[in-house]
């Protein structure tokens, strides 16, 4: 179904090579719940990665993802043009909403 993501597909990283390639030239900034991989590309795209390894339940590692697309969102006007992939690190699992939108912004505003 269309629009069940959230994002538009052009916003979105979706190929195996589009990761790939941000990995081989990546640039990092991190803190204690995410780590944030970059990579120079012609407009803002986001890419996501949170294993089993963060939470073994399916619930709280999507809801993880809602916060990193939701705040991707609202920040996306403001950085630059990057391809991004936000890797979730196994703290992240047991933090409230507030704690993972707080950790995202602060690496959003370090990136714009």
């Amino acid at each position: 179904m269309p629009g069940t993501r959230g994002l538009p597909k052009s916003a979105r990283l979706r190929t195996g090579a589009e990761f790939r390639r941000v990995f081989d030239q990546r640039q990092t900034c991190g803190n204690a719940l995410f780590r944030i991989h970059f990579a120079p590309s012609s407009s803002a795209r986001l890419g996501m990665g949170v294993s089993r390894r963060v939470s073994p339940r399916a619930v709280v590692r999507n809801r993880i993802r809602r916060q990193i697309r939701e705040t991707f969102r609202l920040a996306a006007a403001d950085l630059k043009a990057c391809d991004y992939v936000v890797l979730a690190r196994p703290p992240a699992a047991s933090a409230s909403r507030a704690e993972l939108q707080a950790a995202l912004n602060q690496l959003w505003q370090r990136l714009t």
